[in-house]
């Protein structure tokens, strides 16, 4: 059991564990990328459906989670809610021989409200989940004389929980937006530390704080079949405190890296097809145990019929770990930080998704799945279903 908590360790899942006696110092876990490979909700059923690319779309109010600037509203008001599940799954089970189950924690939900001001200004109000995880990290156990005294049963969770105030602006070939994120952070860690004795007492730890992030937007469409798009998270820091029964762990000031988008969109003129091209880039090199994300999105979109959309598209979630990162215990020691593990792999995602058109209401379909694209043991289906409805003004 031991060598499992050593292996935990190295893995960078449970840096509080030892954080008392060892690991003073250290960034708060739960906030690190580690496992938000997983813990992406993709919100909006639209862009999930086609790859998640959208960055230079005009879309409904979801749109603005990837893009400020790409949202519209067909009438006068706009409202939108989506619902979405996510399989559960075992990572780390070539380490241990029985892996540590993953589960869905709060679903994927988003709903919104958005509203025309005038012909140049829109502005909205979106609450959704988009992140959460809840993992099972084993067991560990208190013997004396070869018998079990007694036995901790070690989680961790993690929820990001997000409202979001997107204004755009448009002015002929040109959209400009932002979005006024606050995001809600809650984790719970239930784990132990060594006593002196060499026996494990347990602790629970808490962490909640909440985190405004500005997203900046832009759109240009210089053809009315082609357009160009770009989105920025600013970046922030935030030193953290995990608030546990007897005592408070003090974290290190934890990094949340810039997040930027760029695309273009093209829609034939013979055909009713349209191309979306993604890339987005996370700078995670600024935590030395990772590298910076980089991937692409290829999302396709054709319409058979006016009441009826297809989606189909393809994305990318290489492994963003610097394998090559070491630490150094108090003997002077080197390890390897990261513990070779085939949960880390380079994923790639397939993804269909379908709008129906009823009225003013939109009914949208996705499905997102990494099995077929992807040689690993961690499986990964996403299912989403969203409304979109359009509200004017009695005339």
């Amino acid at each position: 059991m031991l060598k499992m908590i050593i292996v935990l360790l190295l893995l960078g899942l449970i840096n509080p564990l030892l954080s008392v006696i060892i690991l003073t110092g250290q960034q708060e876990c739960t906030c690190k990328p580690a496992l938000e490979f997983y813990a992406n909700n993709l919100v909006s059923a639209k862009i999930a459906g086609q790859g998640y690319a959208g960055v230079a779309e005009i879309g409904d109010i979801s749109f603005s989670n990837l893009n400020p600037a790409s949202f519209d509203i067909k009438n006068d008001a706009q409202l939108y809610y989506e619902y979405g599940m996510k399989n559960n799954t075992t990572f780390y089970s070539d380490i241990n021989a029985e892996g540590n189950e993953v589960t869905s924690y709060r679903a994927a939900v988003a709903a919104a409200f958005a509203y025309k001001f005038t012909d140049h200004v829109r502005a909205g109000l979106i609450y959704s989940t988009k992140s959460s995880y809840n993992i099972n990290l084993g067991e560990m156990v208190n013997t004396h004389n070869g018998e079990i005294l007694e036995t901790f049963q070690l989680t961790e969770k993690r929820y990001i929980r997000s409202v979001n105030l997107p204004i755009s602006y448009v002015l002929e070939k040109f959209r400009f937006g932002v979005g006024l994120n606050l995001d809600i952070y809650h984790s719970e860690v239930k784990n132990v530390y060594p006593l002196l004795n060499g026996t494990w007492n347990d602790y629970c730890g808490e962490l909640a704080f909440l985190m405004f992030r500005p997203k900046f937007g832009a759109i240009y469409t210089p053809l009315q079949n082609f357009s160009l798009g770009i989105s920025m998270l600013i970046p922030a820091e935030k030193k953290l405190t995990t608030d546990c029964i007897f005592f408070s762990l003090e974290h290190n000031t934890n990094k949340f890296p810039l997040e930027m988008q760029v695309g273009t969109k093209f829609s034939s003129s013979k055909i009713p097809l349209s191309v979306l091209v993604d890339f987005s880039h996370k700078h995670y090199s600024d935590m030395p145990e990772y590298t910076d994300s980089n991937n692409f999105h290829l999302g396709l979109e054709y319409a058979p019929m006016k009441k009826l959309h297809l989606r189909t598209g393809i994305f990318t979630n290489f492994d963003y770990r610097n394998t090559d990162y070491t630490f150094t215990d108090g003997a002077g020691n080197e390890y390897d930080f990261w513990q070779e593990s085939d949960t880390f792999v380079d994923r790639k995602y397939l993804s269909f998704g379908l709008t129906y058109f009823w009225k003013r209401t939109e009914i949208n379909l996705a499905v997102v799945d990494s099995s077929l694209l992807t040689d690993s043991e961690v499986k990964q289906t996403y299912a989403k279903l969203g409304f979109t409805i359009q509200l004017a003004h009695p005339e």
